[in-house]
């Protein structure tokens, strides 16, 4: 944080005007996206599953083929792993998919064919932290929730707080108070998406403060006027030769080696062999020892099976 590690007071005017300048933004701004208006609890979950670590240029692909191929919560309940698997594709951190699944599975055993309105019930299920259960709840239900992604840790830390990059420098627990208290009661559906598009087009890494309409409100504006700047955040390092990158070719192959038959509580068909699918990714000794290590997290994580000598997408088939 500032030098004073304390934001700035938030009195009940400046809380007003903050709030009816950001909505009035918003109003003239509105992105309209399908989950946003639904009010459908399964669409926003998708939604916000799909838009972790993720752009929203290609969070509107994902979604599109992920409602297309489960259009219900029961569909994509009644799917098998590898299924889900495929139609999830190369979005990158398939354990998102494996969560829906999972989620649907319970949701129809164990809640009655839907997701859950209470908040601690929604946290319970896989996958599903704060943001993504603030999501469904506003979205989805209509409820009050925060939520709270990287776009409105930065608006809110920026307006309120005085901080140029709150990622790094206001503590966590004062965005997530902040964040509730700058929340008009009944206003989520409209107020999440506020800060997150706001975030996304005006309040950005490198902030765009002469088309802020809070810029006389903001506590960080000075030091931008000044000719400070945000430090940015520490970027991923490079994924080219990475174990992500090597992960996302071996989940390639096991899709492509997919045969699509298995049933809604079968695996990836046969499968293939391990040394097959270990020989198309890799050339050398020290690459198939890596490659292996690799299957084995997958494994683990519920994205591929071996056993024995074959291996395949998914779950073991049955």
């Amino acid at each position: 944080m500032s030098p004073t590690h304390a934001p700035p007071e938030l009195t009940p005017q400046r809380l007003g005007r903050i709030r009816t300048l950001l909505l009035r933004w918003y109003d003239e701004h509105e992105q309209h996206f399908p989950w946003r208006g639904a009010r459908d609890p399964y669409l926003a979950l998708v939604a916000a599953v799909c838009a972790q670590q993720t752009q929203m240029s290609r969070v509107l692909e994902i979604y599109a083929r992920w409602t297309e191929a489960f259009p219900t919560l029961e569909a994509c309940a009644a799917a098998s792993r590898a299924e889900v698997l495929r139609v999830w594709g190369r979005a990158g951190y398939p354990r998102r998919a494996v969560h829906l699944h999972e989620t649907s599975r319970i949701c129809v055993e164990e809640h009655g064919g839907a997701l859950p309105r209470d908040q601690e019930a929604l946290l319970a299920l896989p996958g599903i932290g704060p943001f993504t259960m603030a999501i469904v709840s506003s979205f989805g239900f209509g409820d009050d929730a925060a939520a709270v992604d990287t776009n409105i840790i930065r608006v809110i830390g920026r307006v309120v707080c005085g901080d140029l990059q709150p990622a790094t420098e206001t503590p966590r627990a004062t965005i997530d108070a902040l964040a509730d208290q700058l929340m008009r009661p009944g206003t989520a559906a409209r107020w999440n998406p506020t800060l997150m598009d706001y975030g996304g087009r005006v309040c950005t890494p490198r902030p765009h403060c002469d088309e802020c309409v809070v810029s006389h409100l903001c506590a960080a504006r000075p030091r931008f006027a000044a000719g400070e700047v945000a430090e940015p955040v520490r970027a991923q390092g490079a994924f080219a030769g990475s174990d992500r990158d090597w992960r996302g070719r071996l989940m390639q192959e096991l899709r492509d080696r997919d045969d699509g038959h298995g049933g809604s509580n079968s695996g990836g068909g046969g499968g293939s062999t391990v040394s097959s699918l270990l020989g198309t990714v890799a050339s050398t000794r020290a690459e198939r020892a890596r490659a292996r290590r690799l299957l084995n997290t997958l494994v683990s994580e519920g994205l591929a099976w071996v056993e024995g000598e074959r291996c395949g997408l998914g779950a073991a088939p049955r």
